[in-house]
């Protein structure tokens, strides 16, 4: 069994949580703004950022200074990895054992009609759970995006509030709703263990 502390062990034979950090496959030039122009392409910006309608340079900005971005990719046959979406932590507080931190999630096209985007969802909870000691993750999402709720709770959120005129919507010109979601490790780890176990995980060769 692959390091439970290296990025290779958040990983099947078909897909692969990828930090963006110097070593992995992912960390070259291009990739965030091709994730962006993905993004923007598919209409995906304003939802992910809860309103927020971002530029190319505020999207690289935002990554490029919270260092927690990982890239969330299939691997095709000829072992080539194929981004089909991202996701990052942000406002992490506490101590070991007491962590809790925010996050984000955004699949592409590519991967939201298959199990692909659930499936590399929970190995990215897995890899900021154990390899980034966070025990608590909540997630803040536009009231309106009835999908993001839905996808949260199959991979194991709860909702638990609803926050009235939290976000401003740079569509809409106004305050709008925020919906929290939550989800903890001691709740997800042990049925997170039993499901990789079944998926053979090998480390992905690149």
């Amino acid at each position: 069994m692959t390091d439970k502390n290296c990025w290779d062990y958040y990983g099947t034979k078909t897909l692969q949580v990828c930090p963006y950090m110097p070593g992995t496959p992912v960390y070259k030039d291009g990739m965030l703004p091709f994730l962006y122009t993905k993004a923007r392409e598919e209409g995906k910006i304003e939802d992910t950022f809860c309103g927020d309608n971002l530029g190319m340079d505020a999207f690289v900005d935002f990554f490029v200074k919270r260092k927690t971005l990982q890239v969330l990719a299939e691997i095709e046959d000829d072992k080539t990895i194929k981004p089909v979406g991202f996701a990052w932590l942000d406002n992490p507080r506490g101590v070991d054992g007491q962590r809790a931190a925010m996050c984000g999630f955004c699949f592409f096209n590519d991967a939201s009609k298959r199990d692909s985007a659930r499936n590399l969802a929970r190995l990215g909870l897995a890899y900021w759970m154990i390899a980034m000691k966070v025990d608590v993750i909540h997630g803040v999402q536009l009231e309106s995006n009835i999908a993001a709720r839905n996808f949260a709770e199959h991979v194991g959120f709860k909702e638990v509030a609803v926050v009235p005129k939290y976000h401003y919507s740079a569509s809409a010109g106004e305050l709008v709703g925020a919906r929290v979601m939550v989800i903890e490790k001691n709740d997800f780890v042990p049925g997170f263990d039993k499901w990789i176990e079944s998926q053979k995980v090998v480390a992905t060769e690149v």
